[in-house]
């Protein structure tokens, strides 16, 4: 008559185990880890294609910029350029700067600026990019004739930007489109802004998605 098998495991056997299925674990996470750090930049850049696809023969009714990092306001005022009959947001401008000192600080090139001011509206109130979007509903709903808005920043920042904005906005009458600056990530700098990115990335997510906030509070 045969009977169960019982099979004792030792104490070495245990961690022997545990051991491997903490290996198994960490090599998982790594390996998702890995797969998203690459996939964020490459979703921006497949958002860039579809911007200028989008804008190939006609121009956005507004131009939003979020500020925090290089490139971005120099980015935008290049799109303004070529289509002046958009409209500028800049959001997340430090309080001490108007439209000129910030022009000024752009120091990359020289800023031909002269008559674009009037296109341009400042925000000065956002500090953060949960704040950056709210304060850019706000304007849109100042605005409704905007209809077409595209939205600038760096590329890293556009997973995230796209979440919270579909948090704020259920209304199919805007059609939001993406641009970015884009990095190289051969620098350390990058590659931890990339990092950070992508653990806010995550919680973002995990804070209007799932948890279904309301806010998300940022450093």
């Amino acid at each position: 008559m045969l009977g169960k098998k019982y099979v004792f495991e030792t104490k070495a056997t245990r961690l022997r185990r545990l051991f491997i299925s903490g290996v198994g674990l960490f090599l998982f996470i790594l390996i998702i880890a890995a797969t998203f750090l690459v996939y964020v930049p490459r979703y921006a850049k497949q958002e860039k294609v579809r911007t200028a696809d989008a804008f190939y023969q006609k121009s956005p009714d507004a131009i939003a910029v979020f500020t925090g990092d290089k490139g971005r306001i120099a980015y935008a005022i290049e799109q303004l350029k070529r289509n002046p009959s958009s409209k500028l947001f800049i959001s997340g401008v430090y309080a001490a700067n108007s439209f000129q000192t910030l022009m000024d600080n752009q120091t990359t090139r020289e800023f031909d600026y002269n008559g674009i001011d009037t296109q341009v509206d400042l925000d000065y109130e956002s500090k953060n990019t949960f704040e950056n979007v709210r304060e850019t509903v706000e304007f849109l709903e100042k605005n409704p004739q905007f209809k077409n808005v595209l939205i600038i920043s760096s590329d890293y920042h556009i997973m995230r930007i796209k979440i919270i904005f579909s948090h704020f906005i259920t209304s199919k009458d805007i059609e939001f489109y993406y641009d970015s600056v884009l990095n190289d990530y051969k620098s350390w700098s990058d590659i931890r802004k990339l990092l950070k990115e992508t653990v806010k990335i995550a919680r973002t997510f995990f804070i209007l998605k799932v948890l279904r906030e309301d806010i998300v509070l940022e450093d």
